[in-house]
């Protein structure tokens, strides 16, 4: 996604977001940003907090979900 849309669809800035997904700027993330990130990605909620995923509850991460939209389907037909 990008930055214009983040923007559009949270209500904070994209300068803001350029300024978390920048490692040199040292900024931490604010909670009212967490929480629309949350709100935007709520499949990501558990992640986000823990770092850890629970796939049966539909809690995923990107990586997750990346890593298994890549795997053969096991579907019989």
């Amino acid at each position: 996604m990008r930055l214009p849309e983040l923007e559009e669809r949270t209500g904070i800035n994209r300068y803001t977001w350029n300024n978390l997904k920048n490692p040199s700027r040292n900024r931490e993330i604010k909670e009212s940003e967490i929480l629309a990130i949350a709100e935007l990605f709520p499949q990501y909620r558990w992640w986000l907090l823990t770092g850890e995923v629970m796939p049966e509850l539909g809690q995923t991460s990107p990586a997750y979900d990346e890593a298994h939209s890549e795997m053969p389907s096991s579907s019989t037909e």
